[in-house]
């Protein structure tokens, strides 16, 4: 790219500069033999350009052999020379016979190796690239025959390193690559037709058997060689092109940059003639070469006497020479004039140069915008107007270089992106890479956009078929993408790596990208049908390559279905399904076992022991008992998914402390003995469920139970699902569960630490009792004050005897839970008007925890395996609105368990409570009496369509009583009046209220209240006893507004 251009006719960078006339100083007339060699006026001798300036520099050698004859000779031949031709010229002594390797010592021996290494080195790299150029055009074009015979070197084949390089570059254009011609090993692996080491070695056992360099020198003729252009350089070259430059100066610079010139160029920039220059100025000639535009047929070019080809020249001998700074000033003035003879391609000659003498000044940069400017507008206008794609690019090469010399990293990627356009796909990749690399090299890392170019730069290198290239780009955009929350640019470039990773023949790579794309939601359905069918075609061709079988082997990592593990719950079997809030639970679980542990319910002996398996939060399962585990499933994609041959994977330990084992995600599929008529699977230490198959609908969540047996005392750790996809691919998908974020410690709140999870890890027991509950006539909706009853069925599924059944309630004010034998009474009975009496214990308790009573057996409540009992629990609208009644269950077994201490069972009902009667009461002192009081109660119908009829008033108190005042009891048309409420309506009555004597008033709770304080006041020791409560006399007043 930067050195294999040739002459171009915008700049004189390759144009010569001095010829080197050899002469032998056996040569008897060496003047009429130099101008045999060089005749400046015959055009064969020269290039044969009219923009080729003729008068370069010569420099005449002369070769003395010392084999042929003597130094004198030379030497008087030399100065006889030059005093013909001047100073220009050099005596270089030139051993030409091989040596004798018997009469060198070893000195002379280690000077030949370095002098055959001076070729060597140079040579050897030059023809590799060459040969690996052409082993892959052979590899890719179809008549490969011709190729594969063509010659390695341009010393055995005898053609040209440029030509060799000019028709590879042009059969490299458009390349045609199959899949199966595709290989399967990297680039640098050893059996890759592309291997650096083998095109070495064939290069230089080719070399040894046709070429031995520097046979004939020695180590003197290398020193001579080496002064010779030393001297060329310093005394002839140099001081010649300074001379150029300050004759060019004066004749041509200055003129351009006095008045004169400057009112000249305004002139012709401003007031321009229509036609172009003078023929002298400016000419056309045809277009040769190999990188002139297809159908471009001539070029114009400026003769090398023209003041702008001059002037060109005087830029282009100051950059060489590092003045810089002249040099700038020069081209600045020359582009003036190029742009307004519209001769775009020196223009864009000239701004090129104008931003690589910036860059090339050693003085700080003033604006940067300047640099990018003159690049910017030569590869513009190489591209538009000259239509010179290789020059475009090489002049974006040259930039990239000199800015990485700068370190200017986040200026590089704006000109590498310059030149990504369509017509190369190859050159568009390349750029794209360097321009990412550059990003990440910046001095803040820009990761981000590192990743999206080296993504760009993997698609055009897949479209120029370079697709190891392409799979490098991917896999480095993949490492950064994974870690961003950009799920269309991840899955494309995975999808991308899948393909390339297939057409590369990794098979094994190709089936691990296409998963992760398999949850993209964001494609279309047409898509997601495309991605899934490719998965299973190339995992089915992975299958058979490696030689195992796709039901059974697991597949690691496969996303689909999505299953969250945090809704994974393990009940037993007679768990209610809709018990969620499970912190509500836990908390009512906690309370219940407080209160069982003090009233004594569960003995001190297993205290320890029920704490414990509180904390452990782990299901505890009897032998030959079902545990649930309910796993919900999410098909993320617009297409239906099927599953099939759905089991749990399961790890047996006998000791029941918790396990912590990790399952691996390629465990293969279990194989059971079927137990028949079930879709059991027997193992050696449980049983299984198995699913033959579950279709997930687009969009779908569906929540799948399987069943789990054990056989054995122990504990059971659920590790995971196993699931076959689309009937082809089976995959294990462990479950890793995490409990609570911990907050305790400082540590804690500093970093993201969670408590372990045991919700998976199933506590196994010997038999055990197993409640059954079941609610029979429970109404939807309940009146307020409305009291219901309905019946609660207990079943003992398990195998040993059911006792301390306690119920502990979210909702007590509602629930109440009765005898057996109350089962048939009638709830809203009438009763006659009466002055009752009652007796209740005045103890404090827990109302949310209830006792249930249980048929007698030997002697306490016990309920047998395999039977059941009914007891009457009523329920009250107490508060309206709509409510979730949370009730917990706890029991224990007939029989001592070493493991546990109780059994808790969870079951909801929901009810809704609708408004009925508002009731407002009041009160005032009777005129009649002392101890009376008048009562008044307002009652109004909330409902819109029911009617309300009174039947009964009741009052409950220690010391007062209740009779009718405005309602006549024996007038039935009174009482239906004022009893009787409609729709939306009220009604009010009076009544009379008056307070009975006590019949012991050391009883009343007023009194023993005083005893107590007094005691406590007094008497410390008595304080400390405990005094027993006496219970509360009630007094039952029953107004009845029924006919009996």
């Amino acid at each position: 790219m930067l050195s294999l251009r040739g002459i171009t006719e915008y700049e004189t960078f390759d144009h010569p500069v001095a010829t080197m006339i050899v002469i032998s100083s056996l040569n008897t007339d060496p003047i009429s033999t130099i101008m045999q060699l060089y005749n400046p006026n015959i055009p064969s001798f020269t290039l044969d350009k009219p923009y080729i300036d003729t008068n370069i520099l010569r420099y005449y050698v002369v070769l003395h052999d010392p084999n042929l004859t003597t130094l004198e000779h030379s030497t008087a031949m030399f100065e006889k020379l030059k005093r013909t031709v001047g100073l220009h010229c050099y005596l270089l002594t030139i051993n030409s016979k091989p040596r004798n390797t018997v009469d060198v010592d070893n000195l002379e021996e280690k000077a030949e190796e370095s002098i055959r290494q001076v070729w060597e080195n140079s040579l050897t790299e030059s023809y590799r690239i060459e040969s690996e150029l052409q082993t892959f055009v052979a590899s890719t074009a179809d008549s490969s025959t011709s190729s594969l015979n063509a010659p390695l070197s341009p010393l055995v084949g005898g053609h040209t390193r440029s030509s060799s390089v000019s028709s590879n570059l042009s059969s490299l254009q458009t390349p045609i690559v199959h899949g199966a011609s595709i290989q399967s090993s990297p680039i640098d692996s050893s059996e890759s037709p592309y291997n650096t080491s083998s095109a070495e070695k064939s290069v230089s056992e080719l070399q040894q058997d046709s070429i031995q360099y520097g046979r004939c020198m020695t180590a003197d003729n290398v020193e001579q060689l080496k002064t010779m252009v030393r001297e060329f350089a310093v005394q002839s070259l140099v001081p010649f092109m300074e001379r150029n430059i300050q004759q060019w100066n004066e004749q041509v610079a200055s003129a351009r940059r006095g008045l004169t010139g400057r009112l000249f160029g305004a002139s012709r920039r401003l007031f321009g003639t229509s036609g172009r220059s003078s023929p002298q100025s400016v000419q056309t000639i045809p277009a040769q070469g190999p990188n002139i535009p297809y159908g471009l047929n001539s070029i114009t070019v400026y003769p090398f006497a023209a003041p702008e080809a001059q002037m060109r020249k005087l830029a282009d001998y100051a950059f060489m020479l590092r003045d810089y700074k002249f040099a700038y000033t020069i081209y600045d003035t020359v582009r003036r004039d190029y742009a307004t003879e519209k001769a775009y391609k020196h223009h864009a000659g000239t701004q090129e140069m104008m931003g690589i003498c910036l860059l090339m000044m050693n003085q700080p940069l003033t604006s940067k915008t300047d640099v990018d400017r003159h690049f910017e507008l030569a590869v513009q206008q190489y591209l538009s107007r000259c239509r010179s794609i290789f020059h475009a690019t090489r002049t974006t090469v040259i930039y990239y270089e000199l800015l990485k010399v700068h370190q200017m990293w986040k200026d590089i990627p704006t000109a590498l992106v310059r030149m990504t356009g369509e017509d190369s796909d190859l050159r568009s990749g390349l750029f794209l890479e360097q321009a990412a690399l550059c990003f990440l090299r910046a001095n803040k890392p820009m990761v981000r956009k590192y990743g999206f170019h080296l993504a760009m730069a993997g698609q055009r290198y897949s479209k120029a078929s370079q697709r190891l290239h392409a799979f490098r780009c991917y896999e480095m955009a993949a490492s950064v993408l994974d870690t961003k929350s950009w799920t269309i640019a991840k899955n494309h470039v995975q999808f991308a790596l899948g393909r390339q990773a297939f057409h590369l023949g990794r098979l094994e790579d190709s089936v691990t990208y296409f998963s992760n794309v398999l949850t993209d939601s964001k494609q279309t359905a047409q898509q997601q049908i495309a991605h899934i069918r490719e998965f299973l075609f190339i995992y089915k061709q992975y299958a058979s390559q490696a030689g195992f079988d796709p039901l059974k082997q697991s597949f690691p990592n496969l996303a689909l279905p999505v299953i969250d593990d945090r809704q994974i719950q393990v009940t037993l079997s007679n768990a209610q399904s809709n018990t969620t809030h499970r912190e509500e639970w836990a908390a009512m679980e906690i309370e219940l076992l407080e209160e069982s542990i003090a009233n004594g319910y569960i003995s001190s002996s297993k205290r320890a022991m029920a704490v414990q398996q509180q904390d452990d939060d782990r299901i505890v399962c009897a032998v030959e008992e079902s545990a649930i585990i309910h796993i919900e499933l999410y098909n993320p994609l617009q297409i239906a998914i099927s599953l099939s041959n759905l089991m749990l994977g399961c790890q047996y330990k006998e000791s029941s402390k918790p396990q912590d084992y990790v399952a691996d995600t390629d465990e293969e599929m279990p194989e059971g003995k079927q137990i028949g008529g079930t879709d059991l699977l027997e193992f050696e230490h449980y049983k299984l469920q198995k699913l033959s198959g579950v279709t997930l609908d687009p969009l779908e969540k569906k929540t799948i139970s399987l069943a789990i047996v054990p056989c054995h005392k122990g504990s059971l750790l659920v590790t995971g699902l196993h699931y076959t996809l689309n009937e082809l691919v089976h995959t294990f998908k462990p479950f890793v569960k995490r409990g609570k974020r911990l907050n305790r410690t400082k540590e804690e709140r500093m970093s993201v630490v969670y408590a372990c999870d045991r919700s998976l890890d199933i506590l196994v027991t010997s038999p055990m009792p197993l409640l059954d509950i079941a609610f029979h006539h429970v109404p939807e909706t309940v009146l307020s004050g409305e009291v219901v009853q309905t019946v609660l069925e207990i079943n003992n599924k398990g195998n040993k005897g059911l006792t301390a059944l306690r119920l502990k309630a979210s909702h007590p004010s509602f629930i109440c839970v009765g005898n057996p034998e109350d089962m048939d009474k009638d709830i809203y009975a009438a009763h006659p008007s009466t002055l009752d009496k009652m007796q209740i214990d005045n103890h404090l308790f827990d109302p949310s925890v209830i006792s249930i009573p249980l048929p007698e057996n030997d002697g306490r409540g016990t309920v047998k395996p395999g039977e059941t009992t009914l007891v009457p629990l009523w329920i009250r609208g107490d508060r309206i609105g709509k409510h979730t009644f949370k009730l917990l269950f706890s029991y224990q077994s007939d029989e001592d368990n070493a493991m546990i201490a109780h059994r808790t069972l969870r079951y909801s009902i929901q009810v809704q409570v609708l408004p009925s009667l508002k009731i407002n009461a009041f009160t005032r002192q009777s005129t009649t009496a002392i101890n009376e009081f008048i009562l008044g109660i307002e009652i109004e119908n909330l409902q819109t369509t029911a009617q309300f009829e009174l039947g009964q008033l009741t009052a409950s108190s220690p010391v007062w009583a209740i009779s009718s005042l405005s309602i006549n009891l024996s007038d039935t048309q009174d009482v239906e009046r004022k009893t009787t409420i409609p729709p939306r309506q009220t009604t009010f009555a009076y009544y009379k209220i008056h307070r009975l004597a006590y019949e012991n008033e050391s009883d009343s709770p007023e009194a023993w209240t005083s005893q107590a304080l007094g005691a406590l006041l007094n008497d410390y020791g008595d304080s400390k006893k405990k005094r027993a409560l006496p219970p509360i006399n009630l007094h039952l007043s029953k107004i009845s507004f029924v006919s009996h």
